[in-house]
């Protein structure tokens, strides 16, 4: 009996890989109905070297199979001495013109041309950054034509039938012979290409994980044209505007469109110069390296090299040409390569491992527009709750309650704003998950102090793992075999890892009973120490060994028994992995290990990260803070995480160069839907310098994610430990608090429109080819730009000013009227005390009077910076609610202040049913009545106006049109009349105002207007 269940169970785990499941942790699994069985599928791929009946010797004596095969050739041992073993496919002949893109190593960093040549190998220097000079030969591949085409939909939808030219090239396996494509006009903006094989399952993404968009109705015209070639099948997408090809396939020298059991390949052609961001995630500049880039996308534990794969996997990018902006996101999980080099043309090429192209292209036409349309189909961030815009501090070596308690009483006593304090692991019990030391952290105690810092309007954040340790008694791993919520290796065993606590096994996300176990845990662990957030670490998975760790309880190693179809340990196409070409389980699980209804994590793993975000968040906001927004940073992240957690760029070091790089990471994953991130503030890794500290603490305090952190064993670098640093972080950190207001009302607005946090320059001024390569400055929302130190021994910074009026941050004055179309590069005094800002002429800010902590500076009162551009113009909003509530309803206020015509108007979203109270409530007194939404105790008590032309007389104030006697010069305003005869301008201050901004109202410093006495 017990032989017939265990075969049972093999057929079970076997079958399942193929089958696609409808997931939802909370449901039972189910099959959808549109998928048919295996049964009924066909294999219509072809075995090339199967027909290859002449032989031609592809490689040199005592070569191996692996040895062959990466050269494209095929494998069959004869016994007949007269047979190549290793030899020439047949079809098209073999080439040594190929495109460095495409290019597979045959060397070694250094091979010399004989070497090369002995080795039956091509040899053609390149000038293309990362291009191989010593290569394999490839046979050109001859695609797939267009058989059958249906449109349906009134034309909305086109669906094709594609078929294999010829016998295939097999340049990594078996070509399919058939292909669908199905592509979708869903929107004026946005179009769905996606090319799969009708006969074979192939992975794709859960809904449940990344929504898929529908179509909507469409009024206005299309954006785009899609167009496309018979024989070979290519395709383009056009402007209709302007009939610019901003996608096309058909590109000389690459390989059309392959498609074969595990490797699909297809270009799309570039501009010369090409101005492409994105693809993640990366340390490295912000704009793609167009001499070559060469970027894979692998979640991977690496600690930040750079120009390599390391946490997080994010497909997609954006390009900006002419002027315009548009986005390609390629919704595919699998490992996968993508090279940007140059030639005539330039070209971007993918070459992806598993799963189908499914490719979804936003028309923009601004950068704004790109990402807004694209989060609109991953999911749209989320709002943090308000205290988490505060300045967090943390290290790996608070190793003990005491330590945490001096470190609160330092930042205290320095008078310096101290949000939260985190712990890393140095709390766990033997780095146990859901453990607290029992004598370093005594629960009683920690639950004491968790209390005071919440008397204290602070909070407590610490670290989670994935791995839970394999023990003997050890409850959630004794609990998570009882309930059998751990990976499995390809023999049905729990997968084992190892990361700090020793051997480990990990949660199955995929698993209905994992989001039970995952909050199970996390309530008990959480339930007397009120923990107010959770960091998850080491989610790439990240595990020590090379895939799974020996083991004998839990492998019970008796050799490969994987009869998956695939080569998944060893795919024919090696991606590159860590920069060269790492197995794919170096540092990380088996890819051969199965999750629940028989996923693989082959297919599956750049996802892992992503899908604990999502439990974790769920888990937090159903069960532990019934109702708030759940505070989770987490290190991997896919497509869509934004949604349910923020993120850290991970391992950093304490250097000049890192202090750099964290602008276009921070920037980058603006564009990947994550606003809410930061980099650790004076690095992760080695020993920070005094002044290095100093101008990272001033960077930090406009990260949107602000925190300290550094590793074990390094000196000590909170913001108190040098007089110079103390001083500089209490100004800085004070103005953060002061933007407080302006930072939330922008994630508000990223939420709600999908729209940024930071930008890059070209994200306002995307006309400006200067701008396009910037990213040592950056802009927060459209009315701060920041021109940080990033060198040592600095005080003068070279800066690009956009055209416009532009005003000093610090001083509330006027800087400069830059009149050059394209801009104009200035030098900056920066000072050990100063960040170069200037606020941008046409912007509001709204500012509040900052406190030590982010709930005492809430409830304080606002006050305005007006900055006028050269057409007495200027706008801003303000957003605000209780700032914790998950769903606030309409317990809300969004405010715009628009200055036009001398007046300052401020406007509410008013909810109708509210509006129509309003107006039968009739005229009540200004500071009586709430219109707007969320009762607003704080006053605007200050407006700073900037940029008022001098030859304007102001001799009143003008409130809704009437005289105010309290509002009048004597009493409430200063005007101040710089005599920089660069300067035409000046500045009016209106003071103790004690306006609402609980309703509309109009303020007015014109004395020509029409009055009212």
């Amino acid at each position: 009996m017990k032989f017939f269940v265990g075969l049972f169970g093999l057929l079970i785990l076997l079958v399942l890989p193929w089958l696609w499941i409808s997931w939802d942790y909370e449901k039972e699994f189910s099959i959808t109905d549109e998928i048919s069985t295996i049964k009924n599928l066909k294999n219509v791929s072809v075995d090339i070297c199967s027909i290859s009946n002449v032989k031609y010797d592809c490689g040199y004596f005592g070569i191996t199979k692996e040895q062959c095969e990466e050269r494209f050739c095929c494998w069959r041992p004869s016994e007949n001495p007269e047979d190549n073993w290793c030899f020439y496919k047949k079809g098209n002949s073999y080439t040594c013109d190929i495109d460095p893109a495409t290019r597979v190593d045959c060397g070694y960093m250094g091979i010399q041309k004989d070497e090369c040549i002995s080795k039956n190998c091509c040899w053609n220097p390149t000038d293309v950054i990362g291009g191989n000079y010593c290569y394999y030969r490839t046979q050109p591949c001859k695609g797939y034509r267009v058989v059958n085409i249906n449109r349906r939909n009134n034309n909305r939808v086109l669906i094709a039938d594609l078929e294999l030219n010829g016998i295939g090239c097999g340049l990594y396996g078996h070509d399919s012979t058939q292909l669908k494509l199905l592509v979708e006009y869903e929107t004026k903006d946005r179009l769905h290409v996606k090319i799969y094989d009708p006969n074979e399952r192939r992975f794709e993404i859960l809904e449940k994980i990344v929504p898929i968009p529908a179509s909507e109705p469409i009024t206005d015209d299309m954006l785009y044209t899609f167009l496309y070639n018979k024989n070979p099948f290519t395709f383009s997408v056009s402007r209709a505007d302007t009939g610019e090809k901003i996608i096309e396939t058909n590109v000389p020298g690459m390989n059309t469109l392959v498609f074969e059991d595990q490797y699909m390949e297809i270009s799309f052609s570039l501009p010369q110069d090409p101005f492409i961001y994105g693809l993640g995630e990366v340390v490295d500049q912000l704009r793609r390296d167009p001499r070559g880039t060469f970027h894979t996308i692998w979640t991977r534990d690496a600690a930040t090299p750079i120009a390599e794969n390391v946490y997080g996997a994010q497909p997609f990018y954006m390009e900006m040409r002419n002027g315009t902006a548009h986005g390609v996101f390629l919704r595919n999980s699998n490992g996968m390569d993508i090279a940007i080099t140059p030639g005539n043309p330039a070209k971007l090429n993918w070459k992806v491992i598993g799963g189908v192209l499914d490719f979804y292209i936003f028309l923009g036409p601004t950068p704004s527009d790109v990402i807004a349309q694209y989060t609109k189909i991953i999911g749209r961030p989320l709002i943090p709750p308000y205290w988490a815009l505060g300045f967090h501090q943390c290290r790996w070596g608070y190793n003990n309650l005491t330590v945490l308690k001096n470190v609160v009483s330092e930042f205290k006593s320095n008078n310096i704003p101290l949000e939260t304090i985190w712990s890393d692991i140095d709390y766990m019990e033997n780095f146990k998950d859901f453990t607290w030391d029992p004598v370093n952290f005594p629960r009683h105690e920690m639950k004491n102090f968790v209390k005071e810092l919440h008397e204290n309007e602070q909070h407590y954040v610490v670290i989670i793992d994935p791995g839970i340790k394999i023990e003997e008694g050890y409850f959630p791993y004794e609990d998570g075999l009882k309930r059998n919520v751990f990976i499995k290796n390809s023999r049905g065993k729990n997968i084992v890892g190892k990361v700090w606590p020793g051997l480990t096994v990990f949660p199955d996300w995929f698993s209905r009973e994992t989001f039970t176990y995952w909050g199970d845990m996390i309530e008990d662990w959480s339930k007397d120490v009120a923990i107010d957030g959770i960091w998850i670490d080491m989610n790439e998975p990240a595990s020590w060994c090379l895939g799974e760790c020996e083991n004998d309880k839990e492998t019970q190693h008796v050799g490969d028994q994987n009869t998956q179809p695939r080569k998944l340990t060893k795919p024919p196409y090696k991606i590159n992995n860590g920069g060269k070409r790492l197995p794919l389980d170096h540092n990380t699980l088996s890819v051969d290990a199965v999750h629940a209804a028989g996923f693989l994590e082959y297919d599956i793993h750049n996802l892992y990260g992503h899908i604990e975000s999502m439990i974790t968040y769920d888990v937090l906001s159903l069960r532990i803070r019934k109702g708030k927004r759940p505070f989770i940073i987490t290190r991997s992240t896919f497509a869509g995480t934004g949604k349910y957690a923020g993120h850290w760029t991970g391992d950093n070091w304490s250097n000049w160069e890192h202090l750099y790089l964290s602008i276009p990471g921070l920037l980058n994953f603006q564009l990947f839907g994550i606003p809410f991130v930061g980099a650790d503030i004076c690095g992760f890794g080695g020993t920070v310098t005094e002044e290095l500290c100093l101008r990272w603490m001033q960077l930090g305090s406009f990260y949107p994610f602000m925190r300290n952190h550094n590793g074990l064993n390094e000196p000590s670098q909170e913001p108190y430990k040098w007089p110079s640093v103390r001083k500089v972080s209490k100004k800085f950190i004070r103005i953060r608090y002061s933007l407080l207001s302006y930072f939330y009302t922008l994630f508000y607005e990223s939420h709600k429109k999908g729209l940024t946090v930071w930008r890059p320059l070209f994200f306002e001024f995307p006309s400006l080819k200067n701008t396009l390569s910037i990213d040592k400055q950056f802009m927060i929302g459209s009315g701060l730009l920041l021109s940080p130190v990033l060198s040592s021994n600095v005080n003068i910074v070279k800066a690009f000013i956009p055209p416009g009026l532009w005003y000093d941050f610090y001083l509330n004055k006027f800087s400069f009227n830059i009149t050059n179309p394209e801009g104009e590069y200035v030098n900056l005094s920066a000072p050990l005390d100063i960040l170069p800002i200037l606020i941008r002429g046409g912007n509001i800010l709204p500012m509040q009077y900052p406190e030590l902590t982010t709930a005492a500076t809430k409830r304080n009162n606002y006050y305005l910076i007006i900055a006028l551009d050269e057409n007495q113009y200027a706008k801003g909003t303000l957003y605000l609610d209780d700032g914790e509530s998950l769903d606030v309803k309409k317990n809300f206020t969004y405010l715009t202040f628009i200055v036009n015509d001398d007046t300052l108007t401020l406007r509410c979203e008013i909810d109708s049913n509210k509006k129509r109270l309003h107006k039968r409530e009739g005229n009540q007194n200004q500071n009586e009545n709430n219109e707007c939404g969320y009762n607003v105790e704080s006053k605007l008590d200050k407006i700073i106006i900037m940029g008022i032309l001098k030859n304007k007389i102001i001799k009143r104030i003008l409130l809704n049109g009437y005289y105010v006697e309290e509002y009048q010069q004597q009493k409430n305003w200063i005007l101040d009349d710089d005599d920089d005869d660069d300067d035409d301008t000046k500045k009016l201050t209106l003071y103790n105002l004690s306006l609402s901004l609980n309703q509309s109202w109009n303020l007015t410093w014109n004395p020509l207007l029409t009055t009212k006495n």
